[in-house]
């Protein structure tokens, strides 16, 4: 038999009816697999916006209630002639939030008087003679669990450290 011969008397069993309905089965089960594929990426995506909104929802419902005290406050020191009394109704809002935060587990960052941590501290102004004393919280600065939320805002100063 010649290699020519050989060769197409291969081919054409190769093609044959039974290992064209293999090939064709596997075919349609991969592009089955992948649609699934596709469809659970999409779910997955779905699902964690999801998560993402209904944590929102929560963390919002929160902020309404202090928004409406606030609210309640504005209309109160219209008509109130007590300082005394406006100063009470912020301290118990303020409080309020502050209560949220913990419950949220967001904590402030401690800075003045502490050395400067360029990982916590964003440092805008030096005194004159240097130092990494920070001097001023310029705004103070959060953390959410072990996460930096929000930097602080400082001026550092004290001269030289030892």
């Amino acid at each position: 038999m010649s290699k020519k011969t050989k060769e197409t008397t291969e081919t054409e069993v190769n093609e044959t009816p039974e290992v064209e309905n293999v090939k064709d089965t596997y075919l349609e089960d991969l592009k089955r697999v992948q649609a699934e594929f596709e469809n659970y990426m999409k779910r997955v995506e779905k699902e964690r916006n999801q998560v993402e909104d209904f944590a929102k929802m929560e963390l919002l419902l929160k902020i309404l209630h202090t928004h409406d005290s606030f609210e309640a406050a504005l209309k109160s020191i219209r008509d109130c002639e007590d300082k005394e009394e406006i100063i009470r109704g912020v301290e118990m809002i303020f409080s309020q939030m502050q209560k949220m935060l913990e419950e949220e587990e967001v904590k402030p960052i401690k800075a003045l008087g502490e050395k400067i941590d360029p990982y916590k501290h964003d440092v805008i102004a030096k005194a004159d003679g240097g130092g990494e004393i920070i001097v001023e919280e310029v705004k103070k600065g959060w953390m959410f669990k072990d996460k930096l939320l929000r930097a602080s805002i400082v001026k550092v100063g004290g001269g030289k450290d030892e």
